[in-house]
């Protein structure tokens, strides 16, 4: 097996007790320096809103693309009630944030003023781990090891006192996503190369403040103690130093791309399509692998995009050079709302000519009949592959790949990603395997990122001013790319250290061909353990020693809900005749009803993943219900989620067994 980074290559050609061990009392917590946050008065705080209204009202092509106008409106009106009152720069953040969240835009976002990003800079405020939100749950993936920091693999109940189910259903609605892709605020929650962090540690400040300490209290998956720990925050560049559960931060195309020849199967992976900082030319970059695969023979190249959300257009163009084997068009040309923008040009900043932009001659767009532009393509170089996305592009004369592709792709895959899996798919015949990517297949409103400084409160909102649009003849509006076939990462997954979606891309993994003979291997036995679950009502975690003795249908239960106090159920499992729907029925209950979403097993029959999707009620309204069902040698675990629209899944329950 050959193993390089391409720039190698180039260069080559139980609840809540609290464990008291490892309790650091809060003396020893950091000393971090206080942000002392600043107070606008109503009529700075209005006119920073009404500025913002104008702006996003002239500028913003998607203003009302995936909400509408009313919605936005009302949006509006909750922002400009906040600041009719004196109001901080944090909380006006906050406001601010929640605003831009609900035009549905992945490019529109705020950023904190610069007084506070210096001080988040220079002083330690970020919360001292990683994590990752997997079935639900806030799992540390790492940290920086502090006397009594969560180990990783260990589950994180509450932050600072607030329960974490409550505290991630506030921070929500202050990220933002392409339209109906709400599926992707887990992941941005967790990992989000933008702004000074993941979208925890971006708005959490907002709504909190800058916390001293952070009060942790974890436990291990199935557990039934909690240990409290008391951290010191860290700068920002420690925590850019950690671990994360997506790509480096801020990394770029050169440095974040590597790739793997083993026999007739190659992967590419591709952390970020970014390649304006430190700029290489993307096709030649990439000749190394291509060639390299074309002296190997390959067959089926793995194209891992998971990790990569998004850049610049010339890397995913250099791609479908490589990929798509007749002359193609990668993009129709920008729309634009507006090209001439008032005063607004002196509250705004962006790369290159800033005068060319705002002064644009009017013969280089075409008036649309809605009135709105579009970009004329303009021929920048001496050859075709250096201009314009917009004309017509011709595959590379050698090296080219016409074997089997197939892409993995996420939630964490947005912006020109997305379009790029669009295309490959639609042109090259891609199948894609993963989750469901983020982004808009169709194209996301970008083009050049305005930065608009509000004056008084010193917050920055970027303000896209094109529809970048994907030539592609089909898409589903507001969405990304749906994957194929789906595979869902589970804990059991990460407790493995495997990559289920690699092994489906390298047909390791097999769908069962009767899923209800095999679930009931599965759960056929008996096995002890726990129960954990969360009282959504109280928001509060429980966790009972539990028995399952099951017949692979039937699943009896008894439950330890504390001293003289046994508690007894029975649930049944019922497949329909083409194993692809199940029933679940307890006590006098109307039946469940869950679609197999996903069932693989694994060559040896070890290991086994079913996945179940379904809808349900809980406190009296209707949520998107998932179950998870993994079973590893003697080791069986049954999660069930739910969430809301605009909402992350979050764990409602969860049996963690041993056979016996």
């Amino acid at each position: 097996m050959k193993h390089f980074t391409l720039a190698a290559a180039a260069l080559l050609a139980l609840p809540f007790s609290v464990s008291p061990a490892t309790a650091q009392p809060a003396e020893q917590a950091a000393d971090a320096a206080r942000y002392t946050p600043r107070l606008l008065t109503a009529q700075e705080a209005t006119r920073d809103v009404a500025l913002l209204r104008r702006a996003l009202e002239t500028v913003h092509p998607g203003l009302y693309r995936y909400s509408a106008k009313t919605a936005i409106d009302a949006a509006f009106a909750r922002v400009e009630a906040a600041a009719a009152a004196p109001i901080t720069d944090l909380a006006l953040h906050a406001e601010v944030a929640r605003l831009l969240a609900a035009i549905h835009c992945d490019h529109t976002k705020a950023e904190m003023p610069d007084a506070i990003s210096a001080f988040r800079t220079a002083n330690p405020t970020h919360l001292p781990l990683r994590f990752q939100l997997i079935e639900g749950r806030m799992i540390v993936v790492a940290s920086d090891a502090q006397a009594g920091a969560p180990p990783v693999g260990s589950e994180i109940v509450s932050i600072n006192g607030s329960a974490v189910p409550a505290l991630l259903l506030k921070l929500a609605p202050l990220v933002s996503y392409d339209g109906t892709t709400d599926h992707a605020i887990a992941a941005k929650l967790a990992d989000d190369s933008d702004l000074m962090g993941d979208d925890f540690n971006e708005n959490y400040p907002a709504l909190f403040g800058f916390p001293e300490s952070w009060q942790i209290a974890w436990k291990p998956v199935g557990g039934t103690v909690t240990t409290i720990a008391n951290l010191k925050p860290i700068r920002f560049a420690q925590w850019t130093a950690l671990a994360a559960p997506g790509a480096k931060y801020r990394s770029e195309f050169y440095n974040s791309t590597i790739w793997r020849l083993n026999g007739k199967v190659a992967r590419l992976g591709i952390d970020t399509f970014v390649n304006y900082r430190n700029p290489v030319q993307a096709t030649a970059f990439l000749s190394g692998f291509f060639a390299a695969m074309k002296e190997a023979g390959t067959e089926h190249l793995i194209l891992d995009l998971r990790r990569n959300g998004g850049g610049s257009e010339d890397v995913p163009l250099a791609l479908g050079r490589y990929l798509i084997n007749t002359p193609f068009l990668w993009a129709k040309p920008q729309r634009l709302k507006a090209v001439r923008y008032g005063d607004l040009p002196q509250f705004i900043s962006a790369w290159g000519d800033t005068d060319a932009l705002f002064n644009a001659p009017l013969n280089q767009f075409t008036r649309t009949p809605d009135g709105w532009y579009d970009r004329i393509p303009v021929m920048s170089g001496a050859k075709l592959s250096d201009s314009d996305t917009r004309f017509e592009q011709q595959p590379v004369g050698e090296n080219r790949f016409a074997g089997r592709l197939t892409i993995l792709s996420g939630p964490r895959a947005g912006s020109a990603t997305t379009m790029a899996i669009a295309q490959l798919k639609e042109k090259a015949g891609a199948t894609v395997i993963g989750e469901d990517s983020g982004g808009s297949a169709e194209g996301p409103t970008a083009g050049r990122i305005f930065l608009l400084k509000l004056p008084a409160s010193g917050i920055k909102v970027r303000v896209p001013e094109a529809w970048n649009r994907t030539a592609i003849a089909s898409f589903t509006s507001g969405k990304g790319i749906a994957a194929d076939q789906l595979v869902v990462p589970t804990l059991a997954d990460y407790q493995a250290g495997r990559d289920r979606a690699v092994g489906v891309a390298q047909g390791l993994l097999s769908v069962p061909a009767n899923p209800a003979a095999v679930v009931a291997k599965a759960l056929a036995g008996d096995w002890a353990g726990t129960l954990d679950y969360r009282d959504f009502r109280k928001d509060t975690r429980e966790t009972l020693p539990t028995l399952m003795q099951s017949d692979g249908n039937v699943l009896s239960w008894t439950f330890d809900d504390g001293p003289g106090k046994i508690v007894r159920s029975a649930e049944t499992w019922a497949f329909d005749p083409t194993g692809q729907t199940l029933a679940t029925t307890s006590g006098k209950n109307a039946p469940d009803q869950w679609r197999v979403a996903e069932a693989r097993v694994s060559a040896d029959g070890a290991a086994l993943t079913v996945v179940l999707d379904g809808v349900g009620q809980e406190g009296g309204r209707p949520v998107i219900t998932r179950k998870i069902l993994t079973r590893d040698g003697n080791r069986l675990r049954i999660t069930k989620q739910t969430r809301v629209a605009g909402e992350p899944f979050l764990m409602r329950q969860s049996y963690e067994l041993q056979q016996r």
